[in-house]
């Protein structure tokens, strides 16, 4: 993707939009391309300047694009005059019907298509391209920690976050994993792997079809956990700086643990109910706040509440790398003891720092 501003003479000799026609001896107002055959989306800004690249989001606050040289970035409506996209959108709408066509906007309006159309009543708009690589997006961070001499350690830990997104339709597939090890001994390996779709049905509110999970620490006792279920859930804040949801519904937990004591089922299975929230903020324009919370209830055989709390501060280094500060923490309400009698710790908390890559 690529960017370009106009505006790069004096307001004394030239006015940042407008160019000069030899011709008549006038300067002419400058637009985009009727035609770009290469489908950028243009948006001009109350100075006069115009940015090239590939709208992203757009809320009634702000818009957010993606160029080249500026990569991401989020314009306020008040510094907007201008919108126009090179590419068909899919906008939804609060009713549900879906309607299509490339965006503009006339007196601070919304015109898909160049029908006018009420933000109030925009539930998500996203790009329709045909390319199945404009839906998708990832975050990827990892941490290394070395350490020789009297004592050998190694910290190892990587979270990855796969989505895939329409205007109706939310994919989200993530992986967690910690590994420590001292002196050739083991001190912690636990993975996580989650995968979850959401269906937007009106502005606020949305269906989950399936989430699930497979979870393992043999340091907790568990060898193998597959958790899956539905349910629905509510948007409760959805701009450009803050995005924050809710859901919850029923599903089915089974465990299966590495060692139990004598009589004892190694594979339990249990009915479950998970309920979680998701909150991201930008809290500046160089700093964003993540928190990622979920509970799962089952039996007490199985653990009776499982608990998994993430929170992450980014810090910009670059448009695209981020130094990451992280911290989570993990609550198994009743472990599971093993042959020896021995019973795992209900809490493990990890702190780490690392570096995280937007792509």
């Amino acid at each position: 993707m690529a960017c370009f501003l106009a505006g790069f003479f004096p307001s004394s000799v030239l006015a940042a939009d407008q160019t000069y026609d030899a011709a008549d001896q006038s300067p002419q107002v400058w637009q985009p391309p009727a035609f770009d055959i290469q489908q950028w989306d243009w948006i001009q800004v109350d100075t006069g300047e115009w940015v090239k690249g590939r709208l992203k989001v757009l809320h009634d606050d702000s818009v957010e694009i993606d160029s080249d040289h500026f990569d991401l970035i989020s314009i306020d409506w008040e510094d907007i005059i201008y919108v126009k996209t090179g590419r068909v959108m899919s906008v939804l709408l609060d009713g549900g019907e879906i309607i299509l066509g490339r965006l503009t906007t006339e007196r601070g309006k919304l015109l898909v298509g160049g029908e006018p159309v009420e933000f109030t009543e925009v539930v998500g708009i996203a790009s329709a391209s045909p390319r199945e690589f404009d839906l998708w997006s990832a975050d990827v961070s990892f941490g290394l920690n070395f350490r020789s001499g009297n004592v050998e350690q190694r910290d190892l830990n990587a979270k990855a976050v796969l989505k895939r997104r329409t205007v109706k339709n939310n994919t989200r597939m993530s992986y967690t994993g910690n590994y420590s090890e001292s002196d050739s001994e083991q001190l912690a390996n636990n993975h996580t792997a989650s995968l979850s779709h959401d269906y937007r049905v009106s502005h606020r509110w949305f269906f989950r079809p399936i989430q699930a999970e497979y979870y393992r620490d043999p340091f907790q006792n568990r060898a193998a956990e597959w958790t899956v279920g539905f349910g629905a859930g509510y948007q409760i804040f959805d701009t450009s700086k803050l995005d924050w949801s809710i859901s919850a519904g029923p599903g089915y937990q089974r465990t299966e643990y590495v060692d139990v004591a004598p009589g004892e089922d190694r594979t339990v299975s249990t009915p479950a109910f998970l309920m979680g929230t998701f909150y991201d903020q930008e809290v500046t324009d160089n700093i964003d706040f993540n928190m990622e919370y979920q509970v799962t209830l089952t039996e007490s055989k199985a653990g009776r509440a499982k608990h998994d709390f993430y929170t992450a501060l980014d810090v910009d280094l670059t448009s695209r790398l981020d130094l990451r500060l992280a911290g989570t923490w993990k609550r198994i309400e009743s472990p599971q003891p093993d042959s020896d009698g021995i019973t795992p710790q209900k809490d493990d908390f990890t702190a780490t720092i690392g570096l995280s890559l937007e792509i």
